[in-house]
């Protein structure tokens, strides 16, 4: 049950990441009136904090079963495959932005690629910069490439130290000189005819605090060391209630900002001091309110005696363990791949254009429909590969049948 909501969940942020990248093309009704709306936590955050957390579980074992190197081998399997389909992205992205050059075809979305195709891919492939949507994988992959340390710090007793780095390095993002150190790269990129951007986006120095905070969970669930009795406790519905009451609170700032409610002057000032790259204060807090909610209303709530929380509850774990939203978490990374090509299909098509109501809400929609193609096309192949497999042992098996004529005493001799 606990995989299965995990992957609900991941679907369910697959699913609204498609919606919310085509907001700018369409303007529809479910791109205006979602989770979105209700605070400052996006489908990103959570998107990377189940990923960490999976992590957490599938590599501990892996640590306790097959020791140090057998999980090192595991995660940086894991990390070609990620990086494969980003490379593969990269590539097939340039290879397109050039080819439309040659027709007089210039995507703004493949801009980058067309003005610098060798020094902007080659920067891309190397994970410090990417066009748009590309950089969640590259974060991905960064975050990664520190977790068999960071699992071995676990295991060893270590973790408050990872929590001290961990928190340093969010504090360092905050101060703004990550970013500010990517101005002189780019002066000097400029200086020799190449002006390209250095940066994914996503400030790795403070995302990572989402993803090894959810990586540490995943390694407590998977030794056994999660103690609910805690959550149970009278402190923890009050923080509870708390904690929604914090969440009420920021759904109605950010609904303030958006519908005009503060003073024209302020608008502004408030937009430039949120900063959702670098997982600023705002952004943190609210994701950390609302897993604390979320978390407790499924393993508290469903039994609190309170009809209204077990009904909540309730349905949280029935909406995320549908089977169409856990179909797409099991394929994630196919189906987050397919999402990026179908945006980047939809802005060159629509670039110059605009749809009416109708028309974009079924757009909208419809660009649903690719993700669940690429999940059920990767779902076959890994069951005719699974099948294949099943087949070749089943062949290559020995015959296990002890010939009556050998004692199993002299078989051994």
């Amino acid at each position: 049950m606990r995989l299965t909501l995990l992957d609900g969940f991941r679907g369910y942020f697959l699913l609204f990441m498609m919606i919310a990248h085509t907001t700018g093309q369409f303007r529809s009704i479910p791109g205006q009136y979602n989770h979105h709306a209700l605070g400052f936590v996006e489908d990103a955050q959570g998107f990377v904090f189940i990923s960490g957390f999976v992590v957490g579980l599938v590599y501990t074992k892996l640590l306790m079963k097959k020791g140090m190197q057998g999980m090192r081998s595991g995660v940086l399997k894991r990390i070609k495959t990620i990086y494969t389909y980003q490379a593969g992205m990269i590539v097939g992205f340039a290879a397109a932005a050039l080819l439309l050059a040659q027709w007089g075809m210039y995507p703004n979305v493949l801009r980058q690629y067309v003005e610098e195709p060798v020094v902007f891919t080659l920067a891309s492939l190397g994970l410090v910069t990417g066009s748009m949507h590309l950089g969640i994988l590259a974060l991905y992959i960064w975050m990664m490439l520190l977790t068999p340390f960071v699992l071995w710090a676990f295991r060893e007793g270590h973790a408050k130290w990872v929590f001290a780095l961990s928190a340093a390095s969010w504090i360092f993002a905050q101060t703004g000189m990550p970013d500010a150190a990517q101005g002189p790269i780019e002066g000097a990129l400029r200086s020799t005819g190449h002006g390209i951007n250095i940066g994914i986006y996503f400030n790795v120095f403070a995302w990572q605090v989402i993803y090894f905070g959810a990586l540490y969970l995943g390694f407590v669930f998977a030794t056994d060391r999660f103690d609910p009795a805690w959550m149970k406790t009278r402190l923890a519905r009050h923080a509870f209630w708390a904690a929604l009451g914090g969440m009420v609170a920021f759904a109605l700032f950010d609904r303030s900002i958006h519908l005009g409610w503060l003073p024209e002057n302020i608008r502004p000032m408030v937009w430039d001091a949120l900063d959702r790259g670098n997982m600023d204060a705002v952004y943190l807090t609210n994701f950390a309110l609302d897993l604390y909610v979320v978390s407790w209303l499924l393993m508290v709530g469903r039994e609190s005696g309170n009809r209204a929380l077990e009904a909540v509850g309730n349905a949280i774990a029935w909406v995320f363990s549908r089977k169409p939203l856990v179909f797409l978490g099991q394929h994630s990374l196919q189906v987050f791949t397919a999402h990026v090509v179908v945006v980047y299909l939809i802005m060159w098509l629509m670039e110059g254009h605009r749809a009416g109501p109708l028309v974009s809400n079924i757009a909208v929609l419809a660009s649903i429909l690719p993700l669940y193609a690429v999940a059920w096309i990767h779902a076959r192949s890994v069951a005719a590969k699974k099948a294949k497999r099943d087949v070749s042992a089943t062949r290559g098996a020995p015959d296990l049948k002890i010939s009556p004529t050998v004692e199993p005493a002299t078989a051994g001799r």
